[in-house]
């Protein structure tokens, strides 16, 4: 039985990744920083770590095939000095920790490391590709390159090694699509600024069914974790107006407003990002939902 290790196992992802792991016969190792909780699962143990003290149960590594590393402060929140600093070490910390618990260990597991598509600069014409080298200078794109280099460093172990840049999760359960959904099923949706920015979004059925691809094909190097066909922000909004039955009469937001409101963390609404899953594609990866009216369906129909 193949026996995956997972970090950040309780975030939007983790839970139902492990749900899916679990039907289907794995064995996990989970490690948290919280008190120890129990399981009603078998074939499921929990460990502690503490990556801000550089401490770990070296017990999480044994029998392991594949680490998947999901750990990471939510990047969503106000871009204080506190929290930026909260932001960029949760998740090189906790990298770093599994990198030299690996290195301890006889173990050689395949990595699977969370990243995002906001490694790339933002731009309205271009259409990036995993071979793109065209990466921000913000705060999230340093966030990103400085957590892709930590995971990196797996390959000087000789493990395998998939960075998945996840583009803009659509969900019931967190992310996006709950406080894109609600202010319009009232007509009162609305884009940021002209509402022309590109969103690469994925379908969280889909995110967890591209990891256990990426596991079961040992997939190594970057893969954007994204949709084929990437929306505006406009037509996203729009989408989901005509999902729930609502008008969508609103001006775009401008961004003055969102900055005033949210600081500098506005530029997460304003961004453009067309990230093309091409490795995905190249692949034949299935998806379950490549367009966005199905994604959106599917998800209010799970909302009622």
């Amino acid at each position: 039985m193949m026996r995956i290790l997972v970090t950040g196992a309780t975030g939007l992802i983790g839970t139902q990744l492990c749900s899916h792991l679990l039907s289907k016969g794995y064995s996990l190792h989970i490690l948290t920083t919280r008190t120890p909780w129990q399981t009603n699962y078998k074939q499921t143990r929990v460990f502690q770590w503490s990556p801000q003290n550089a401490q770990i149960d070296h017990r999480a590594l044994e029998g392991v095939n594949t680490i998947i590393n999901l750990a990471g402060a939510k990047i969503n929140q106000r871009w204080t000095t506190k929290n930026k600093r909260l932001i960029l070490n949760s998740r090189i910390q906790s990298t770093r920790l599994l990198f030299d618990a690996v290195k301890q260990s006889k173990q050689k597991p395949h990595l699977i490391n969370a990243s995002a598509i906001g490694i790339y600069r933002s731009d309205f014409q271009r259409h990036y590709t995993e071979s793109d080298a065209v990466f921000s200078n913000d705060f999230d794109g340093e966030v990103v390159r400085q957590w892709e280099e930590e995971a990196k460093q797996f390959e000087e172990l000789s493990c395998n090694t998939t960075i998945l840049r996840i583009g803009l999760v659509l969900s019931i359960k967190g992310g996006a699509f709950v406080p894109l959904s609600l202010p319009t099923r009232w007509g009162l949706g609305a884009w940021f600024g002209n509402g022309k920015q590109w969103q690469s979004w994925i379908h969280i059925d889909d995110l967890v069914g591209v990891i256990d691809y990426c596991l079961q094909n040992q997939m190594e190097g970057c893969v954007n974790a994204t949709a084929p066909n990437p929306v505006r922000q406009r037509d996203l909004i729009q989408t989901i107006a005509k999902g729930v039955g609502a008008l969508q009469f609103l001006p775009g937001i401008p961004k003055f407003l969102m900055s005033i409101t949210l600081g500098e963390m506005h530029k997460l609404v304003f961004d453009s990002i067309y990230a093309k899953p091409e490795r995905l594609l190249d692949s034949r990866y299935q998806y379950q939902f490549p367009k966005l009216s199905a994604c959106v369906a599917d998800l209010i129909a799970k909302d009622k």
